[in-house]
């Protein structure tokens, strides 16, 4: 899964569309909730990871989909997407004794943290930082009211039309 993430980043300069590029993202994103919730005992970190990145997703989709131009696909490029993708994949499946025993050990050290990772979650919600929990929540909400406030939806899309 690493090496798939590590291609998966090293073919993001080569794209230029921005449908290419959010796919890539929203895969290295489930790719990277799926690591963290196998490493973690609590999966809340993963699941917080993904609504953010898929929340960011969509407003980036919203104004790129209201100021880009069509545009088509290069065959060129995908031709080159396909065949790294097919490299990672013959990659991935030649899982190599130093793979195995590395995964044992990293098994083994997974066990001897589940306690500390438990008593983290524990203390990310404790009364004594409530109030700082509370104010960051009051911060947002404002923020929000605001910015609704002052983006007026009267004045049309954000992308110019030229009559």
């Amino acid at each position: 899964m690493k090496i798939m993430m590590i291609m998966l980043s090293l073919t993001s300069p080569i794209l230029k569309h921005p449908i290419s590029l959010g796919s890539t993202l929203l895969i290295q994103t489930i790719m990277i909730c799926n690591y963290l919730s196998s490493n973690f005992e609590s999966s809340w970190y993963s699941y917080i990871i993904f609504i953010t990145i898929i929340g960011g997703m969509m407003v980036m989709f919203m104004y790129m989909s209201s100021i880009a131009s069509n545009e088509k696909f290069n065959m060129i490029k995908m031709k080159f997407m396909f065949l790294i993708i097919i490299l990672t994949i013959m990659i991935m499946m030649l899982e190599t004794p130093l793979t195995k025993f590395i995964s044992k050990m990293e098994e083994k050290k997974m066990v001897f943290h589940e306690l500390e990772e438990t008593k983290s979650t524990f203390k990310f919600f404790n009364f004594n930082k409530m109030n700082i929990t509370m104010l960051m929540m009051m911060i947002l909400l404002i923020s929000m009211i605001s910015i609704t406030n002052i983006s007026s939806s009267f004045e049309g899309p954000l992308k110019k039309t030229y009559v």
